[in-house]
């Protein structure tokens, strides 16, 4: 027997919604705040007060106003995400997250951020200055090997400020995720225990399996190792290089958009926006705005594409461990819990979806099974095939 999708409660229906509007508001706000500072003259105005407190220090009047503008996108972030994570969840009858933590899970990655900024904001800024029409180009390479260190470094020092994981050590576990492996011609895999979510993260040396940290009571053993066969294909082919090459497209995209329609925005309104050079460190504002509407409009194709990497992954997972009616159980037991849809409207799933709807991953966990008709298996040279 098939497992049943649980059909959409009106409350996980309204909960989406509300959730939908919260992101989408959200964005409108993140183009209006650099648009604010562009059209009043604002950003140029704080730039030179940056400027003079550097007194005369170029990467230093930099990295002061790439901070200010940081931190005022943090505060204008952080109210939506406090409606999201907290208001909107007493407004449920839950209790939402506890607002020190919640704060603290805040803080973490803007922290990150104005370190980042700090220590890269001036690399494209100089290549401006010393290459205005090549600019973007060298700026993309030169990234391209900086985004690579910063993916290597997330999950050791990055990811630890928020979350805490821990070695695995339930070694009845350990071992059959090593077996799993082993058919997948992997010796050793790292694994780590920690959060809300079943991952795999970093690059190269960190590349490394998280599991939730509550999942051997959260998931049967049957389901867990659907679990693993599907994180097994995200470590074993590699996904997290497919990222990387999608984030050098990106940049190279990106950068070159912004040296275009900077210079033409430049052109016509330089009197309002108080500033005449993209060399400028005043037109922080128009790079993040055009870099933050750039990413909007390919949002939909970079969702498109990690909904069939997932897919794929499933799929995967299928092939290795034979647990359909595990998987298509655990998916239809999320629904139960009245927050989600079994299916997407048409605005989740073009610019909120990274992953097939749960309806689609039961239907496949319940219908995908080539090996009880003899038929070809996708991934059968990737992994050994169970038995």
């Amino acid at each position: 027997m098939p497992v049943i999708i649980p059909a959409a409660t009106a409350a996980a229906v309204a909960y989406m919604q509300l959730h939908e509007m919260i992101w989408g508001l959200g964005q409108l706000a993140a183009l209006a705040l650099p648009a604010l500072l562009l059209v009043t003259g604002w950003g140029a105005r704080l730039s030179r007060a940056c400027a003079r407190l550097a007194r005369g220090n170029r990467y230093l009047a930099l990295t002061l106003f790439a901070a200010a503008y940081l931190v005022l996108a943090g505060l204008v972030a952080g109210g939506f995400d406090y409606w999201r994570d907290i208001a909107s969840e007493q407004g449920f009858g839950r209790a939402g997250d506890p607002f020190l933590p919640w704060l603290a899970g805040e803080c973490a990655p803007l922290a990150a951020k104005l370190v980042a900024a700090a220590l890269f904001a001036w690399l494209p800024y100089t290549l401006i200055r010393l290459s205005p029409r090549r600019w973007w180009l060298y700026g993309a390479l030169a990234l391209i090997p900086i985004a690579f260190a910063v993916l290597v470094a997330l999950p050791v020092f990055v990811d630890p400020l928020t979350t805490d994981y821990k070695p695995l050590a339930d070694p009845a576990l350990a071992a059959r995720i090593e077996a799993l492996a082993a058919r997948c011609g992997v010796p050793h895999i790292p694994i780590f225990v920690g959060g809300d979510d079943d991952t795999v993260v970093g690059l190269g040396p960190t590349n490394r399996i998280i599991l939730e940290d509550h999942i051997a009571r959260v998931e049967t053993p049957a389901q867990i190792t659907g679990t693993i066969g599907h994180e097994l294909k995200h470590y074993v082919m590699g996904d997290n290089y497919k990222a990387l090459a999608i984030v050098a497209a990106i940049l190279f995209v990106g950068f070159w958009l912004v040296n275009r329609l900077g210079r033409l925005a430049i052109a016509r309104w330089h009197r309002r926006f108080g500033f005449d050079d993209l060399a400028d460190p005043a037109s922080l504002p128009l790079v993040a705005l055009i870099l933050i509407a750039f990413w909007l409009c390919i949002l939909p194709l970079f969702n498109w594409e990690a909904r069939s990497i997932e897919r794929e992954a499933d799929r995967f997972g299928l092939e290795l461990t034979h647990s359909g009616r595990a998987s298509a159980e655990l998916y239809a037991g999320w629904l139960r819990g009245g927050r989600i849809t079994p299916d997407y409207d048409g605005f989740f799933r073009i610019f909120r979806a990274t992953h097939p709807s749960l309806a689609e991953r039961i239907r496949m966990a319940n219908d995908y099974k080539p090996w009880e008709t003899g038929g070809k298996l996708v991934y059968g040279d990737v992994c050994k095939p169970a038995k």
